[in-house]
């Protein structure tokens, strides 16, 4: 039966408050699906895969988001074996992560300079060697593992196998994928590092990037004011002071956080690629944020100033308690974006390096939650 607190519970869900979904969900039969998913964005790996193999009739709906869990444990294989068991095409991507597993060995934190670059202010770059080959790699939370163009996916001998069709930012593209053998950053040796292959990065945007799968292997700092990334062995090094954001993980690496503008609260994508740059009083800068017109419409910002492909925030943004004024708000092509719903939750725009970059931000996936300083 169906009540007007599950109905509640569901609500919450949607708006992306999490914790209260669960809170409301807690004592109701039925609520099972939505405290699994509870616990899979949260980080509660463990937990949430016991509720589900309690399940009598587990939903279809938790197919996918039960192989991520199992995925984020580094058992892969049980990932594959779930799949199959649920009559679930296995994506060529996770066989080659079964039969060709990642390795991670850093004997103590590693510091990376960023390096100089065209793109450098929007999107920080270190250095790194790829199959023994010297090259800039760009931090993008919006991405997954390692994501390059055709052509860089030639000259380190990657070979890829066709994975269907992804979107790069609101383009809808082919994407091959694959392993690079090894990868160091610093001191960092990785081995069988899974990359997206996109022939869109191209031109100007033949760059290579490391994600958020990627960055989660550590505890990672990027330090924009100091200019470096701090690369620290997980579960060794407590998290340094500051002011704490919770933050929940759809899938593979979409990191989503509540947030807002001025007095509407709202779930932001946590992007930190999104490089949408626009001139502006005869300046160069980037948009803080990344939406379409139906969703910025529901931050209350009125049709007539959403004529532009970009505009000045009315209001300020938040990011937790973070409140920046003044920042620029991009216009998104369509009705709707990709991005604008993680498992049911509502995502109401993208929040970038723009926003971000006034801080050193550490990303503890032990904890689920960003400290600013």
């Amino acid at each position: 039966m169906i009540t007007p607190r599950h109905r509640a519970a569901w609500r919450a869900w949607r708006s992306g408050d999490v914790d209260e979904a669960a809170r409301l969900a807690r004592p109701h039969r039925g609520a099972e699906r939505l405290l699994v998913l509870a616990d899979l964005v949260r980080g509660r790996f463990e937990q949430g895969l016991a509720r589900y193999q309690a399940l009598r009739r587990p939903p279809r709906a938790l197919d996918v988001p039960v192989a991520h869990a199992w995925v984020h444990l580094d058992q892969v294989d049980k990932a594959c074996e779930h799949l199959r068991r649920r009559r679930r095409r296995l994506p060529p991507g996770l066989a080659l992560r079964r039969d060709h597993p990642m390795t991670v060995k850093a004997d103590g934190p590693v510091k990376l300079p960023f390096a100089d670059h065209p793109l450098a202010p929007y999107l920080p770059a270190v250095e790194g060697t790829l199959n023994g080959r010297h090259t800039l790699i760009h931090l993008d939370t919006g991405g997954a593992f390692l994501v390059m163009g055709l052509e860089r996916a030639a000259a380190v001998g990657l070979e890829a196998v066709p994975a269907g069709r992804r979107f790069h930012g609101v383009t809808r593209t082919p994407v091959r994928t694959g392993l690079v053998r090894e990868l160091d950053l610093g001191g960092a040796a990785l081995t069988n590092v899974p990359v997206d292959v996109l022939p869109t990065l191209t031109g100007p945007q033949d760059i290579v990037i490391m994600g958020t799968c990627l960055l989660r292997r550590f505890l990672a700092t990027i330090d924009v004011p100091a200019g470096h990334l701090l690369l620290a062995p997980r579960g060794h090094h407590p998290p340094p002071d500051g002011v704490r954001v919770p933050f929940c993980l759809w899938a593979d690496h979409y990191m989503f956080a509540k947030g807002g503008h001025g007095p509407r609260d709202l779930t932001f994508f946590v992007d930190s690629g999104l490089v949408h740059l626009i001139e502006d009083d005869g300046r160069i800068r980037q948009a803080a944020v990344l939406a379409t017109r139906s969703q910025y419409r529901t931050w209350g910002i009125p049709r007539a100033d959403l004529a532009a492909t970009h505009l000045t925030a009315p209001h300020p943004l938040r990011l937790g308690p973070l409140e920046q004024p003044a920042h620029l708000l991009s216009v998104a092509p369509g009705r709707t974006a990709p991005w604008s719903d993680f498992g049911g939750v509502r995502i109401d725009g993208l929040i970038s390096q723009a926003f971000l970059s006034e801080y050193a931000w550490t990303l503890d996936f032990d904890r689920q939650e960003y400290t600013f300083q």
